[in-house]
């Protein structure tokens, strides 16, 4: 039985930052005080590291039904892993990685800063996070979420409508047709609806610290819906021994490994020069990659002011008719048709000065 207490432990701040006892050894001088230790890494959480780059390697095949491809884009730390003994949120002092590595509180000890993660060798900083965790929790800090594969819209919203600061706080489920959902937690903003189809690698929120959190964070799990919404390990089992859990599905990246979805991100590229037939005006351009690009392109005058001048737009080249002796730049934003964002400022132009007797 699925049990929804996600704790928050999943930022990568505080244990960047953490104390732990000074070394008895490290003599100091009368009156003065060990300095703070300062973690540089962060133990990683995957069989080949740390960062979740799209490019890791889990060393196992897909399944047949596998669907999956990363709830995120770019490079992010991964700080907590699905726990296969036993993902019931439970502390039974023993964690299991999906390649079978494993970490326990009597071998390997509590971290000093967070006891429900423990390192896999004696005294080691090879930490694993955390006991009965049933997901993957990704350090995205109020950045874009996007749906793992296509589906519908189960839930959008509060977990407990009377309680923010309970549970997941503000989460998304997606139903995929295939026995599983998808479960984006802790959210900041929500951008989809109960009901709505989405598209692979559709913006469908912004991850938060909604809910039980101390830091923002992406809890992203699969659940399969014909066991009252039992956690699945997209990873499947790669291990030596028999998988300790006994509901996983097999592998479900689509490529057997985590990869970003194949969709075109913006970037976009703004260009702004002075007009070869009138001085006063300036011909500017903006484009980017994307599918169903919508463009809003915003006028930045001397004085710092931006005002609106070109929206819902697709890309293009247009005439901005200035005045004498000004400073003008441009600032062009877009959205595809995916929800995915970007913006850029072009060049600044000076407009020329008018000369005694001229007309504006």
């Amino acid at each position: 039985m699925r049990i929804r207490h996600l704790i928050a432990f999943a930022v990568v701040a505080p244990l960047l930052l953490q104390s732990v006892p000074a070394h008895a050894s490290q003599a100091l001088p009368p009156g003065q005080k060990q300095g703070r230790y300062v973690r540089w890494f962060y133990p990683g959480q995957l069989s080949y590291g740390t960062l979740e780059t799209g490019a890791g390697d889990s060393g196992e095949g897909p399944a047949s039904t596998a669907f999956l491809t990363l709830p995120f884009m770019g490079p992010h730390i991964v700080t907590s892993l699905f726990d296969h003994c036993y993902p019931d949120y439970g502390v039974n002092g023993r964690i299991c990685r999906y390649d079978g590595a494993f970490a326990t509180q009597s071998t390997g000890g509590p971290d000093p800063g967070f006891s429900e993660g423990y390192a896999q060798t004696p005294a080691g900083h090879d930490y694993l996070y955390y006991d009965g965790h049933d997901g993957y929790d990704y350090a995205l800090t109020y950045e874009p979420v996007a749906a793992a594969a296509p589906g519908i819209v189960k839930s959008a919203g509060w977990l407990d409508p009377n309680c923010h600061t309970c549970l997941s706080g503000l989460t998304i489920e997606i139903n995929h047709g295939n026995g599983l959902e998808s479960f984006y937690g802790h959210l900041s903003r929500i951008d989809v609806a109960k009901g709505q189809r989405v598209q692979r690698g559709q913006v469908i929120g912004i991850s938060g610290m909604t809910g039980t959190a101390t830091g923002p964070h992406l809890h992203f799990g699969i659940y399969d819906l014909h066991r009252a919404q039992t956690p699945v390990d997209p990873y499947g089992w790669s291990g030596s021994y028999p998988d300790p859990y006994a509901w996983d599905r097999g592998n479900l990246w689509l490529s057997g490994s985590p990869r970003f979805a194949d969709v075109p991100l913006p970037s976009v590229t703004a260009t702004a020069a002075l007009d070869a037939k009138d001085v006063n005006s300036i011909d500017v351009s903006w484009s980017s990659p994307g599918g169903g690009n919508n463009f809003k392109v915003e006028v930045v005058t001397q004085d710092g002011r931006m005002k609106p001048w070109l929206a819902q737009i697709s890309a293009g080249t247009a005439v901005f008719h200035g005045r004498p002796n000004q400073t003008y730049w441009f600032w062009v934003s877009v959205a595809t048709d995916l929800g995915w964002t970007d913006a850029a400022g072009s060049g600044s132009v000076q407009t020329p000065s008018l000369k005694h007797g001229q007309d504006v």
